[in-house]
C-alpha cells in the first residue's frame, strides 16, 4: 500500500470511538455472532471492532477492553441489585447472584422459540449471541428485585447506550423491563425511582402468526438505545427493573456503550474514507 493510503487508513482508525460492549451470562461471545447486535446493526460500532467483555460474575471489573480490542485503562465497572426488593434503589454492595441466565429459547406450547434461523438470540441453545444469555435480579417473577451497574472512568462526551433486557429462557407474551440510564457523583447506591424508563416491550408471537419477528433489531421490542453526556469525573449508571406484575425482576443481556463522535470528528472522518475509496478505484 503506499504511503498516502496507509496514512489516511491510520487517519481513519485513529477517529474510531471508545466503545464499550458488555456480555451478561455464562457463555462467551464468538464467531459467526460477534457482530449480532443492535449497535453494529445500526452501523455505530464497525463491524471489524468484535471484542466483548464476558460478564459472568459479580466481581468489579478493572480489566475491560474496547470493541477494538485495545485496554479500557481507569474505566471500571460495578453491578449490585436491590437489597429491598421493589424499593428503587440499586446497592453496588449487594452482589447479583443469579449469573447464568441460559437463554433456552423458551418452551410455551403455541409460540414461538425466541431462537431460530436468523434469529437475533441465536440459532439455537448452542448460540452465543450476546443477546442470548444473561443475568437477572434474586427473588421471584413475582417479587424480585431490580438489577444495575455502575461504570466509572469514561471520558467526558456523549454516549449512545444500547441495552437488551429480557428473560430468554420465556418465549411467552409481552414481559417488558424498564430500562435506566444516568449520570452522576460516584456513589455506592443508585435511587432511580422517580426516573421515567426507557421501555423495552418483549412481546411474543403465536407460532401460527409468527412472520420473522426475532430475526430483526426493532427498537423498543427487543433492544432500547438512550442517550446521555457524561462530564468529567460522572459515573454511568444503567438499571433494569421488570415491568409487568408477573415479572419484576430486571434481566440484563447485553449492553453497549458508543461514544458519539463530536461533528467535526465525524466530518473528518467521512472526508478520510472519501478519500481511501477514492485512491482504491483508481
Amino acid at each position: 500500500m503506499k504511503a498516502s493510503s496507509l496514512i489516511l487508513t491510520s487517519c481513519i482508525g485513529s477517529l474510531s470511538a471508545a466503545n464499550l460492549m458488555l456480555d451478561f451470562g455464562p457463555t462467551t461471545v464468538a464467531s459467526p455472532y460477534e457482530t449480532l447486535s443492535p449497535a453494529h446493526h445500526a452501523g455505530t460500532v464497525i463491524s471489524t471492532e468484535t471484542s466483548w467483555n464476558t460478564l459472568s460474575s459479580s466481581a468489579d471489573r478493572s480489566d475491560l477492553v474496547f470493541s477494538d480490542g485495545s485496554s479500557a485503562v481507569g474505566i471500571t465497572l460495578n453491578l449490585g441489585q436491590e437489597s429491598t426488593s421493589g424499593n428503587g434503589i440499586i446497592s453496588f454492595s449487594t452482589e447479583l447472584t443469579k449469573l447464568t441466565l441460559a437463554g433456552t429459547g423458551g418452551g410455551a406450547a403455541g409460540q414461538q422459540s425466541l431462537l431460530g434461523t436468523g434469529s437475533i438470540y441465536g440459532s439455537d441453545s448452542s448460540s452465543t449471541a450476546a443477546g442470548r444469555d444473561g443475568v437477572f435480579g434474586d427473588g421471584s417473577g413475582g417479587a424480585g428485585s431490580a438489577i444495575g451497574m455502575r461504570v466509572d472512568g469514561l471520558a467526558a462526551g456523549s454516549y449512545t447506550i444500547y441495552l437488551m433486557g429480557r428473560n430468554t429462557n420465556s418465549n411467552v407474551g409481552s414481559l417488558p423491563m424498564n430500562l435506566f440510564a444516568a449520570v452522576g457523583a460516584d456513589s455506592s447506591t443508585f435511587d432511580f425511582s422517580s426516573l421515567s424508563p426507557t421501555v423495552q416491550s418483549n412481546p411474543g408471537y403465536a407460532t401460527a402468526s409468527y412472520a420473522g419477528e426475532f430475526t430483526s433489531f426493532t427498537s423498543g421490542d427487543n433492544f432500547v438505545s438512550i442517550d446521555v453526556t457524561v462530564t468529567e469525573g460522572q459515573s454511568l449508571f444503567l438499571v433494569s427493573d421488570g415491568a409487568d406484575a408477573a415479572e419484576t425482576r430486571g434481566f440484563l443481556n447485553m449492553v453497549q456503550i458508543v461514544e458519539v463522535p463530536e461533528p467535526s470528528t465525524a466530518s473528518l472522518a467521512l472526508v478520510a474514507g472519501a478519500l481511501l475509496l477514492r485512491r482504491r478505484r483508481l
